[in-house]
């Protein structure tokens, strides 16, 4: 298993998956990935198996007119998508640190908002030490309420070399 970065190369097996996992329509994800790719606030990282992607993640910043209301600006992490076949694997949590990783060697604090109902996506990222700094009214979520949290860089993350 690979996780790097998004390239060109790679757009067509993540929309591929996305459609796969997701039922959406093709042209739905392949502008976004394609700009994630070129973008200096954003990132997409993949897990590759035998070359062909079965995960990403993103992560991106948000100014303080894109943020969604209560929320602050700064660098989210969003969509982490895992082929089910290969769940269960720590890839997630791989995602994560490479998008963490990317997001602290730009700033100090990093957010992600889920649903207050999406206990695996709460349970990792506890895991990893966010915590829940605010709720927020969801019609996304089923429970109705979208949970957001936040990770400070500590000792332990220090900044990417050269900074």
């Amino acid at each position: 298993m690979r996780i790097e970065p998004l390239t060109r190369a790679d757009i067509a097996s993540a929309v591929a998956l996305a459609v796969r996992v997701l039922g959406v329509k093709p042209g739905d994800r392949g502008e976004q990935f394609a700009a994630d790719i070129s973008g200096e606030r954003r990132q997409m990282f993949v897990a590759k198996a035998n070359g062909r992607v079965v995960a990403y993640g993103r992560v991106l910043e948000l100014a303080a007119d894109e943020a969604a209301e209560g929320t602050p600006a700064g660098y989210y992490l969003s969509g982490v998508l895992v082929e089910p076949a290969w769940r269960g694997r720590s890839i997630a949590t791989a995602l994560t640190r490479a998008r963490l990783r990317w997001a602290f060697a730009r700033t100090d604090r990093v957010f992600y908002v889920t649903g207050a109902d999406n206990a695996a996506s709460l349970h990792l990222h506890a895991s990893l030490g966010f915590r829940e700094i605010g709720r927020l009214a969801s019609e996304r979520s089923a429970a109705g309420v979208d949970v957001l949290s936040q990770l400070s860089r500590t000792a332990a993350q220090p900044r990417a070399e050269g900074e």
